[in-house]
């Protein structure tokens, strides 16, 4: 891996936030829509894979310890387990006992060298409770890397219970990991040159507080994987498949109205465009805050639920709210199905508008590069829409100055363009399990 990709990836790991292989017997579908998949447009050939498991029967796939099937289809702590201790480096200081349980799933061959890699879960974590996700990569000459561990997700914010109970614990990424084998940047596992895995697993430890009886609740895990292709790749702009203009029913939130809120939650303004995104797509399925989550929050400009899920999604040791898999796992809270991935092309996301499911883009910019959005970003999030008759991208943009303006239409060439080569199709997948996703393109690596 170049220098150039190690730093670009940092920049965009950083500033906007932030599985399926079949191998025989290995896993499962990540829930695609029933049937083979489909044949698709000329699409960029590469390597990307999303690797899931979904419910009791795919994550009993994987090994166990003092864990069980849920009632709820999902993995529960079965008895006290091994206990450890844990200090929550933004509490008070003083460590907790908890009881433990553990998945890790099994090995996944790729088939090819990993270069990045992200990890997504959907979890119910009761306050006290709450969940580890990790990934280590087997390397060309079979040795492991360490677990680098990909988050510390709780989706509460009851730090100090009235009761005295234990509460939750500040969620957070973990500095520091960085090793001879690779970068861990807040929410990406970035390989070093020479030491990239051809295969991995993915392991998640669930904690609750020793002496109870509460338990979280693990539903889902999935790891996207990737192989780094240079920018000199991109192949161009794709055909245009849908052939007529479509647009679904998102609401429009602009984060900028939100300037100088809870500067504790980084004020707002640029800082919350995954959090505002989220809340889009959220609201576009009818998942809206209950009112009196929201009671207490100061918004004087309105929408208080963009400032409530800034603070769902922050990521204490980052600093931020755009923390990729935090942003999907405070989704899942709403009922939603969630992962984070990247796709090929925007003739691959036609395939989502299409399904009824908007997506969440990652990317960044210069503004010569994208003169029509009027800035360019170091880092951005905002939602894919729909498509206008001629195939250019219709984007709900929270960087706008009201509600209003939030909606906008991009040139296909350059959005495309800066969305392949900034993060390469970086997107946040939100759907309802009634909504199915579409099928994965013949002839390619699943990557949703």
């Amino acid at each position: 891996m170049s220098i150039r990709r190690e730093l670009r990836t940092r920049a965009f790991a950083l500033a906007a936030t932030g599985a399926l292989v079949v191998q025989a017997g290995i896993v499962a579908s990540a829930a695609p829509a029933a049937g083979a998949p489909e044949p698709g447009p000329a699409a960029s050939d590469n390597q990307i894979t999303l690797t899931a498991w979904d419910g009791n029967r795919e994550l009993l796939a994987g090994r166990t310890s003092n864990l069980r099937p849920s009632v709820k289809d999902g993995l529960v702590l079965r008895g006290a387990g091994e206990t450890v201790e844990y200090t929550d480096p933004f509490g008070d200081g003083a460590p907790v006992a908890y009881e433990t349980g553990r998945w890790t799933s099994p090995v996944v061959e790729t088939g090819y060298p990993i270069d990045e890699s992200v990890s997504s879960w959907n979890a119910d974590t009761p306050t006290g409770t709450w969940v580890e996700i990790e990934f280590r990569g087997r390397k060309a000459d079979g040795t492991w890397t360490k677990w680098f561990v990909m988050g510390r997700w709780a989706s509460g914010t009851d730090f100090a219970p009235e009761d005295g109970s234990v509460g939750d614990i500040h969620r957070t990424s973990v500095n520091g990991q960085t090793d001879q084998d690779a970068y861990l940047f807040t929410d990406t596992y970035v390989a070093k040159s020479g030491h990239e895995p051809d295969a991995f697993q993915t392991r998640a430890t669930l904690y609750r507080p020793e002496g109870t009886r509460v338990s979280p609740r693990l539903d889902y895990v999935s790891t996207m994987t990737n192989e780094y292709l240079p920018d000199t790749h991109y192949t161009g702009t794709s055909d245009f498949t849908l052939g007529r203009e479509v647009v679904l029913d998102v609401p429009r939130f602009s984060q900028n109205i939100h300037r100088g809120e809870y500067p504790e939650f980084g004020g707002g303004g640029q800082v919350w465009c995954s959090p505002t995104s989220s809340t889009m797509v959220l609201y576009s399925y009818g998942r809206e805050v209950p009112a009196e989550e929201l009671e207490g929050i100061v918004a004087p400009n309105g929408d208080p639920q963009v400032d409530y899920a800034a603070m769902h999604t922050w990521d204490y040791a980052y600093e931020g709210a755009g923390n990729w898999p935090f942003n999907a796992a405070y989704a899942n809270t709403f009922g939603l199905e969630s992962f984070v991935t990247r796709l090929r092309s925007l003739a691959e996301a036609e395939r989502f508008i299409k399904a009824g499911i908007p997506l969440i883009v990652s990317i960044n910019f210069e503004e010569e590069e994208m003169p029509e959005a009027g800035y360019g970003t170091n880092g951005h999030i905002l939602v894919l829409v729909g498509f206008t008759a001629e195939g250019d991208p219709i984007l709900n943009d929270p960087n706008k100055a009201s509600n209003e303006a939030v909606r906008v239409i991009y040139t296909r060439e350059n959005f495309e363009r800066v969305w392949q080569t900034s993060t390469d199709g970086l997107t946040y997948v939100y759907h309802p399990e009634d909504v199915e996703l579409p099928r994965n393109i013949r002839g390619l690596t699943p990557n949703w």
